[in-house]
């Protein structure tokens, strides 16, 4: 299998739709793409939507869902994140879990993406393999971490305090292509990257956790923010996004 794309997913069924259609619309033979999901018992409606895009697409090798019954699913609050250590835990259970499943299929490339980021640019997923077949052991793309403003792009540098702890710039090279010590909300790994990479706990996330167990073992992570993959955070962003776009996007192809 060339490719396997997974996420935890939870009471998604508004976002969905959009997600895997973008998906579908990549410039991918999805005969050769996986998918494994982390989901939750109490979530019908998105289970739902799941199975009849599984059954609709006979052709894809693997739809998985994993029902997690051991772990607390949460569902955010409109427009934000509350994170706290408790949930952070169980994103890393789910992480890894996932990692786990990607281990034993053994794909070429796995592609941890999140379920409410949309890839609008068909060609996202073919850019991201070709840094990886490049060199790059992980990569992701260009979105924000915020319902509006830019000050939260979805990359981070380390602070040089030996606390462990990640900071944002005040400026990155937006538009371009470049090493970053931490991605998140959606990476696509090299074999090496999700064979050899946990997650772990971290105060700031466990994007951040799995960040630093990958600088730690040497591995050399990267931004593609030419490609504008919009963080959808919320029903009413979504229906704004619909409607209106992103004019965020702007800043992937150099613009303000």
């Amino acid at each position: 299998m060339d490719l396997v794309i997974g996420c935890p997913i939870y009471k998604r069924s508004w976002i969905f739709p959009y997600w895997i259609s973008c998906i579908e619309r990549q410039d991918i033979n999805l005969s050769k793409v996986g998918f494994v999901f982390e989901a939750s018992p109490d979530d019908e409606p998105t289970l739902q939507m799941m199975q009849r895009f599984k059954d609709a697409n006979p052709q894809i090798p693997l739809f998985d869902i994993n029902i997690r019954e051991d772990i607390s699913h949460h569902e955010h609050a409109e427009n934000s994140r509350m994170w706290t250590i408790s949930k952070y835990e169980n994103m890393v259970s789910l992480r890894n879990s996932l990692l786990k499943k990607v281990r034993e299929i053994s794909p070429r490339y796995y592609y941890s993406l999140d379920s409410d980021v949309l890839l609008i640019n068909p060609n996202t997923i073919q850019f991201l393999i070709s840094h990886i077949q490049d060199g790059a052991d992980a990569v992701n793309t260009l979105m924000f971490m915020t319902p509006v403003g830019t000050m939260y792009p979805s990359v981070m540098d380390w602070l040089d305090d030996g606390s462990g702890r990640g900071y944002r710039k005040e400026k990155y090279d937006l538009s371009t292509y470049f090493k970053s010590d931490v991605i998140m909300a959606g990476k696509m790994m090299s074999e090496q990257a999700y064979r050899n990479i946990d997650y772990k706990i971290h105060p700031q996330g466990e994007d951040l956790g799995w960040c630093d167990n990958a600088k730690k073992m040497g591995y050399n992570l990267y931004c593609a923010s030419y490609i504008y993959t919009p963080h959808i955070m919320g029903r009413e962003m979504l229906n704004n996004f619909l409607s209106k776009g992103d004019s965020r996007g702007l800043l992937a192809v150099g613009q303000e």
